[in-house]
């Protein structure tokens, strides 16, 4: 398997964890039943603040696979 077949499904995968967190955040916070009930059980703080680091990872991601398809391109041109 080639580096760059590696690094599509590690981005693919982040990706698509993120969205499944962020789904499941929305889920819980709209619905009346599964909301958390603010307590010493409740971990929604801390989800927030993984939500958050993700964040920063998605935009890391993008800016990966972007500046390499500029390097690609440069690298045409110059050929």
């Amino acid at each position: 398997m080639s580096i760059r077949k590696i690094q599509f499904i590690f981005s693919l995968l982040f990706i698509v964890g993120y969205i499944a967190l962020v789904v499941i955040i929305l889920c819980v916070e709209i619905s009346d039943t599964l909301n958390m009930k603010k307590g010493e059980n409740s971990m929604m703080g801390e989800i927030k603040i993984l939500l958050g680091v993700l964040t920063g990872g998605v935009g890391q991601i993008l800016n990966f696979w972007f500046n390499t398809a500029k390097e690609i391109e440069r690298k045409k041109i110059e050929s």
